[in-house]
């Protein structure tokens, strides 16, 4: 009786055991957090929890929440174990939610920890600003929250570092201090209120921009009558959306932009300036790139026109001085002078570099043009080229530079002799003729009258004098004769000379 008695007591508390154990539920890990290990391959997710406080727990169950549903992906063994790493089978592309749960030995779990989300971290490198822009997603699972976040950065051979510490409702930055054509990677480090760190996903860019002329090069600015023409050379392999040609009154003053040229892959770009004045000031040229953003990524080099003065000296003498050419990157050659007399050019010098003045001694024309009995112009006018020194590759030809054209004046100048011999010898002492300088050839008069005011000769040509003759047949008779000469001079200024003379038959 006593047997039975004992039995049934350890019956009922063997039920008792199993009622208990089967309500006796293990707590759950608590979850620390969910980091992704930088620069994975495929992503990498790491998992932190301390662990269960119940001492039974044999293990824990890993779950990932996909698409709003909470799957198990994995279990793992040891109440003392805290941290599972999740290799993804491909590289994260969004937010990852993952809870967790323990499990006893008799296989009871525990209630389900509230998700934790990991950081997703998106990367745009702005070509046009060049700058990278960083957002990503808030961490989400921390029950006191995100304290500050670190963006950390490396470059393809260093390693990572802290670039900028931000406060929790932060989740954007803007990384403009970066160096062109370099690779860079990413990874932003939120830190919980109670000290806990966890990992966003690692993102790479490479900072290539629009990519710029390797050369645009101003040729030659060079005067062509009274306007400018400006020759660019240009690398058409760039991105380039336009190109600006922009003009200024010094090298170092502001630019302002005169002409648009969309970019056709053309590889010259010529430009006629017709709002200069080429005789009193120079214009400094430039071209600028305009890239698909509409910034200018580069410049090229500077050209300026020659200006060209030139003024009467003494006597017959020109004195001529100019600007330097502004600026082929290797210089000028040389200069070379021309003068620019009756509508024709001829060189008269070479000037070395840096020697920017001559003179030139017309009584050699002056007489030439008396000996010949040819017109003589009035106007003398003189211009200076400029020739690069060392082209690039890249030229087909040599830069040439053409400055203003300058003139100088003299006023007229009339001898006339007081008598002359009709039948002398020398033949050139046969004709009565003014000897005439640097009169308009355009109106110009000499007339003879006789003593009675009546007139015997008249021309318009220069060099054509009175024989004595009277209708070109016989000699007129020896006595003094009346003169006029009518000329004008370069301002259209009227001069009247009159006189007498006496006309001899010996």
């Amino acid at each position: 009786m006593n047997w039975l008695k004992y039995t049934l007591i350890v019956l009922v508390l063997i039920a008792t055991n199993q009622v208990a154990a089967q309500t006796d539920i293990p707590d759950p890990p608590v979850f620390v957090s969910a980091s992704i290990i930088p620069e994975s391959y495929p992503t990498t997710v790491v998992l932190n929890w301390n662990p269960s406080d119940s001492l039974d727990v044999e293990g824990y169950i890993i779950y990932q929440v996909i698409n709003g549903i909470t799957e198990t992906i994995d279990t793992v063994y040891g109440r003392l174990t805290t941290s599972f790493q999740y290799d993804m089978t491909s590289e994260i592309s969004k937010p990852e939610k993952f809870r967790l749960a323990s499990f006893d030995s008799l296989a009871y779990k525990s209630s389900i920890t509230d998700p934790h989300t990991t950081m997703f971290l998106n990367v745009e490198f702005d070509k046009c600003n060049s700058e990278v822009n960083l957002n990503w997603s808030e961490y989400a699972g921390w029950g006191n929250g995100v304290n500050s976040c670190k963006i950390y950065r490396r470059s393809e051979y260093t390693a990572y570092e802290v670039i900028e510490s931000l406060s929790s409702d932060e989740n954007s930055y803007t990384d403009d201090n970066l160096d062109l054509s370099e690779k860079y990677y990413y990874y932003v480090e939120a830190i919980s209120n109670s000290g806990s760190k966890a990992t966003s996903n690692s993102v790479e860019v490479l900072t290539n921009s629009f990519s710029v002329p390797d050369y645009m090069y101003a040729q030659y600015a060079s005067v062509a009558i009274e306007d400018i023409v400006v020759n660019f050379i240009v690398d058409n392999s760039a991105e380039v959306l336009e190109y600006r040609i922009q003009r200024s009154a010094s090298p170092v003053s502001e630019f302002s932009t005169i002409k648009t040229y969309a970019n056709t892959g053309q590889e010259e770009i010529m430009y006629t300036d017709n709002e200069v004045n080429v005789n009193e000031n120079r214009y400094y040229y430039r071209l600028a790139s305009v890239n698909p953003c509409g910034i200018i990524s580069s410049y090229s080099n500077v050209a300026s026109n020659i200006l060209l003065n030139a003024e009467t000296g003494d006597d017959m003498l020109h004195n001529i001085s100019w600007t330097d050419y502004y600026a082929w990157p290797n210089g000028v050659s040389n200069y070379k002078v021309y003068r620019y007399f009756n509508g024709a050019s001829s060189e008269i010098a070479v000037n070395t570099p840096g020697s920017l003045d001559y003179s030139y001694n017309i009584d050699w024309y002056v007489d030439y043009c008396h000996d010949r009995k040819i017109y003589m112009t009035n106007e003398f006018c003189y211009y200076v080229e400029a020739y690069e020194s060392d082209s690039p590759d890249y030229a087909d030809s040599q830069g040439i530079s053409r400055s203003n054209v300058s003139c100088v004046y003299h006023y007229p100048v009339v001898w006339l002799p007081t008598a002359f011999n009709a039948a002398s010898y020398e033949p050139e002492n046969r004709v009565f003729k003014p000897v005439l300088s640097f009169a308009e050839e355009d109106s110009y008069e000499f007339v003879i009258f006789d003593k009675w005011g009546e007139e015997i000769f008249k021309t318009n040509e220069t060099y054509e004098g009175w024989n004595g003759t009277l209708n070109h047949t016989s000699l007129a008779p020896s006595q003094y004769y009346t003169y006029l000469v009518r000329f004008y001079d370069h301002q259209g200024r009227e001069y009247v000379k009159i006189g007498t003379f006496f006309m001899f038959i010996d």
